[in-house]
């Protein structure tokens, strides 16, 4: 199992854990109190058969076979933590390994009649056991024939003794009684199954969103693949045609070939510019793309994400700087936030357009005011703060009401001058100990 790699995956990855040992130590105080009771049981139908050497060695058996029995359980039980198996161990080995020592403990039933059925209890609570081990469809033909071995036991035990005091009800001998261990027995299989059949959705649910989380990366992976395979197909195509041709000219027409030389180094120089776009992920891929995306992502990490307000495309400014602000806020709740709610809400009037990205995460490191911590240096949130204000705009980054929140506002119309756009280059990294 691969490491957690976000804030969000670590919590989540602690709160599996403990729930996983708070539903096998529930197990376990299941088996500790019907282990309980057929050990009393067991001790009381002993005493009654007297003290000879026979009936000593006799018990001892009984309680070998139950601690066998207590221990399979236990250790076994540490499977469910894989969930139901869809492709599962042989079922009959499972089935010997786990069920052998509770069935002759149980068929021993018959030589005590003052323990009365409550020695079949290790075997009910077995055969639910071994049902939650093994896949479809030996899970439902084992469990149902267990469930046949262990009536049919007891029927023979009612025929061998049918005076015995534990049948007739009377428990005046301070014994469990056949009320109560009929009540517990019925309560085995909903809580065995039902908890472990919890614990699989549990699981299944995880890596759902796992693989939803690797989806989302293969798809960013994909977009870039075939972006690169069209640039660099179309631009290494025309490249080899006008090095061919130049070739051609270079002894008969030598300002040719020079003319075709520099069309190859202009259409090198295209192709290193927009492969430079498709890594930062700026060419072909709108606003409402890039916020679609940051949304998908944010979903995949388990944190509940609303998108409000966009409309039409962006184009120019906006589209770029606003593009910026939500790949680094977006990844900045992925990587420093404990967030399990995000917003991103556009706005957008006549002069200007405004971003707003909230999250209920806590910041690890904020300044006086809520803002930024002032030490950072020219990247991640201040980075941001440096290309919008270059594009004219305003942005604010800090506590608000709870929340941490990040809003942008880039004019509609390019504030002229050769800092008017936002710089196209190598996407920043987030600071480190701010999150959005």
């Amino acid at each position: 199992m691969s490491l957690p790699r976000t804030v969000h995956e670590r919590n989540s990855h602690r709160a599996m854990n403990a729930f996983w040992w708070w539903t096998w130590a529930s197990l376990v105080f299941l088996y500790a109190v019907m282990y309980t009771m057929a050990f009393g049981e067991l001790v009381r139908g002993n005493e009654a058969l007297g003290g000879g050497t026979a009936a000593r060695v006799f018990g001892m058996v009984q309680l070998a076979l139950l601690s066998a029995s207590a221990l399979a359980a236990v250790l076994t039980s540490l499977q469910f933590r894989n969930g139901w198996p869809d492709e599962g161990p042989a079922a009959w080995r499972v089935a010997g390994t786990v069920g052998l020592a509770p069935l002759l403990l149980a068929l021993s039933s018959w030589a005590t009649p003052e323990a009365g059925l409550a020695p079949l209890l290790p075997l009910w609570l077995a055969v639910s056991h071994i049902a939650c081990l093994v896949a479809r469809p030996a899970r439902w033909r084992l469990f149902w024939a267990g469930t046949a071995l262990v009536a049919a036991i007891a029927v023979v035990f009612r025929i061998l003794h049918p005076d015995a005091p534990w049948m007739t009800g009377d428990d005046s001998g301070g014994g469990a009684g056949p009320v109560v261990v009929l009540v517990y027995g019925a309560l085995i299989p909903p809580i065995v199954l039902g908890s472990v059949w919890w614990w699989d959705a549990i699981v299944r649910l995880q890596r759902g969103r796992a693989a939803e989380r690797e989806l989302a990366v293969a798809r960013e992976r994909l977009r870039i693949a075939a972006d690169l395979h069209d640039i660099q197909g179309h631009h290494l195509q025309v490249i080899a045609l006008q090095a061919e041709l130049a070739e051609r000219l270079v002894e008969r027409d030598p300002a040719g070939a020079l003319e075709q030389i520099g069309k190859v180094r202009l259409a090198a120089a295209e192709a290193m510019g927009e492969t430079r776009a498709v890594v930062s992920g700026l060419r072909r891929v709108g606003f409402a793309t890039e916020l679609e995306n940051a949304a998908d992502v944010l979903r995949a990490a388990g944190i509940d994400c609303r998108v409000q307000g966009w409309g039409r495309e962006l184009a120019g400014t906006p589209r770029e700087a606003l593009g910026w602000v939500i790949r680094e806020a977006s990844t900045n709740i992925l990587r420093h936030a404990q967030a399990t709610r995000a917003e991103l809400r556009l706005e957008e009037g006549p002069q200007a357009v405004t971003l707003t990205v909230r999250n209920d995460g806590v910041a690890p490191a904020t300044a006086p005011g809520g803002e930024a911590p002032a030490g950072v240096g020219p990247s991640g949130l201040l980075g941001l703060r440096d290309r919008i204000e270059q594009a004219g705009g305003r942005f604010e980054a800090g506590l608000r009401d709870g929340e941490f929140v990040v809003r942008a506002t880039v004019p509609v119309t390019p504030v002229p001058g050769p800092e008017a756009t936002v710089a196209a280059g190598a996407p920043s990294e987030p600071a480190r100990g701010v999150q959005a």
